[in-house]
């Protein structure tokens, strides 16, 4: 035995001894452990203890192995992880008009909501399924292309009309792009075929771009929903009950509408009528809330159409309601009967 591997051995059986207490080696018998096979035991411990001394005091220059910088970028940018930041510029628009986004320097797909063509943003990544992940939009560096001013004052916040802030005319291209992609794509049609363009025509654009839905339908609630920005404004409203379109991603919570651009002038000032007096506490009218199952109104359905020999707009207003009390309605239905519009006025029971 080398004598440096003996003066560990030494020097671990001496540390054993210290450690443990000496009745405790009393009961180890040779009938159990054989004089060779303790022998074995003891220069193994001493092997360790010399190899654990030696790499404790000898401080190691090897550095563990990296994967290459090229890797590693690829490998970031291909496989984004949950809540990490990245900086985006969308490309183009996907079905229901979320942006189509790629990291840069790769093809992985990432779709950000309320992303238009040509902008540049910060976001943050939310949530990946298989092959593409979605993004949350933090804040914007540049806008996009075809950028105006959006009508509505809910276009922010509504989750109905989300490109209000993207020319009509970027809409028709974004909406032929997606289904040329569908037709190729899908349907197997062949695009370098001669005759593919014959097959595929542009869209013809609608003259009338807004007032042109005939239903529209808007929830009671108990809980009346605000953006961020606007929290801070509205902190002294001490109104909860809303009247309106639920928030996107909330089925509890509604966002109230005076007015939308989506139904007609007449269905309008219906609707603003029902807003000035069914919170009136007299009336005894409250919202139902999805939680507790507690309250009276629930929607508020206005459908708009045309005589046919006059062609004049005509307005069927409907209630829905968690029970048929129609002694209840009568304040309402006495308030929007003033419009000549108003045709119709059913309650229904849900």
């Amino acid at each position: 035995m080398p004598v440096t591997t003996a003066a560990a051995a030494t020097a671990a059986t001496a540390a054993a001894a210290a450690t443990f207490p000496v009745h405790s080696f009393k009961l180890i018998t040779t009938t159990l452990f054989p004089r060779p096979l303790l022998r074995r035991l003891r220069f193994a411990t001493a092997a360790a203890a010399a190899a654990a001394s030696t790499s404790a005091s000898v401080p190691s220059f090897e550095e563990p192995p990296s994967t290459p910088p090229q890797q590693q970028a690829r490998s970031t940018s291909y496989f984004p992880k949950k809540n990490q930041t990245l900086e985006l510029e969308c490309e183009g628009l996907a079905y229901k008009g979320k942006g189509i986004c790629k990291v840069s320097g790769s093809g992985f797909v990432l779709l950000c909501d309320r992303a238009l063509p040509g902008e540049r943003f910060v976001g943050r990544v939310t949530r990946k399924k298989g092959n593409y992940a979605e993004v949350t939009k933090l804040r914007t560096i540049s806008p996009h292309w075809d950028i105006v001013d959006a009508p509505c004052e809910y276009a922010s916040y509504c989750g109905g009309c989300k490109t209000q802030n993207l020319s009509y005319e970027a809409q028709v291209r974004a909406k032929e792009q997606q289904v040329r992609e569908l037709i190729i794509h899908v349907g197997k049609f062949p695009s370098n075929d001669p005759e593919f363009p014959t097959m595929m025509k542009p869209i013809i654009p609608c003259d009338i771009q807004f007032h042109y839905r005939n239903k529209m339908e808007f929830s009671f609630g108990s809980q009346r929903w605000l953006p961020r920005e606007l929290f801070e404004e509205n902190r002294a409203d001490t109104e909860k009950h809303a009247l309106g379109l639920h928030a996107p991603g909330f089925f509890d919570k509604v966002l109230n509408v005076n007015k939308c651009l989506l139904q007609s002038d007449p269905a309008n000032k219906v609707l603003a009528a029902i807003q000035d007096c069914w919170r009136d506490p007299l009336l005894g009218l409250s919202p139902y809330d999805v939680h507790s199952h507690a309250g009276f109104l629930k929607h508020l359905m206005l459908r708009t159409g045309r005589d046919i020999e006059t062609g004049q707009p005509e307005v069927m207003v409907n209630f829905v309601t968690s029970s048929y009390k129609p002694e209840l309605l009568k304040p309402l239905v006495e308030k929007i009967t003033s419009f000549p519009e108003v045709v119709c006025w059913p309650t229904h029971l849900c």
